[in-house]
């Protein structure tokens, strides 16, 4: 397999990792918490769901490399690793414009260029 092609294939499972509503909303949590994180208990107050559904989406998106765990006493705290998602957001967007094409944005819900 080419270079490229593992390096898309890399970035493509840690977007399936975020292809879960919950996983994602994990995820937008711990950006607001910061380096520090926040503890399972918080997590699950914001996401909700049970316990063991929680526990597999912390385990993908650790698996993946998107989060963090560090344990404090009998407190396990998640933070996001946000070297990996600045990685996957530069991946989105290091060939911007190449092509010179404008940009498309999107505006009030409406895409336009």
């Amino acid at each position: 397999m080419k270079s490229k092609d593992r390096r898309t294939n890399y970035y493509a499972e840690l977007f399936k990792a975020l292809g879960s509503a919950p996983r994602l909303q994990i995820v937008r949590l711990l950006v607001t918490c910061g380096e520090m994180g926040c503890c399972v208990g918080d997590i699950q107050k914001g996401v909700g769901g049970a316990n063991s559904t929680l526990s597999h989406h912390l385990q993908t998106l650790q698996q993946q490399g998107l989060i963090h765990s560090r344990k404090e006493a009998q407190w396990i705290y998640y933070s996001l690793n946000f070297a990996t998602v600045n990685e996957l957001l530069h991946f989105l967007m290091e060939d911007c414009c190449s092509r010179s094409r404008p940009l498309v944005t999107i505006q009030n819900g409406q895409v336009g260029s």
